[in-house]
């Protein structure tokens, strides 16, 4: 018997980006992924282009990504760190890359 008898069910990253549970991100180190809470919480909406659509300020989510990359990777390769009172949790993906989520997110 393999781990794969007791799944219940599989959520593929492709599914929760399409879903918008998971956002992708690029440029921050490893980080590819935020939950969108996390997104909404740390991002600011500036209105809208007519060339680009929507126009959003990332620089605080940014800034977050950096102080928790900062933090020392625990056995299993999780980061945590307490930022403007909030608790956050920075996790390997399957997608070779790390998530950053607060902990009601997993």
């Amino acid at each position: 018997m393999t781990d794969d008898a007791n799944v219940i069910y599989s959520y593929t990253d492709r599914q929760a980006v399409e879903d918008g549970v998971l956002v992708p991100v690029d440029g921050e180190g490893q980080v590819n992924r935020v939950t969108r809470a996390v997104f909404d919480h740390f991002t600011e909406s500036m209105g809208s282009s007519a060339l680009t659509g929507p126009v959003i300020d990332i620089t605080p989510l940014k800034e977050v990504i950096r102080e928790i990359l900062r933090a020392s990777p625990d056995e299993d390769g999780w980061r945590k760190l307490t930022w403007q009172g909030k608790e956050l949790w920075l996790v390997p993906n399957e997608v070779r890359g790390l998530t950053l989520m607060f902990p009601d997110d997993y």
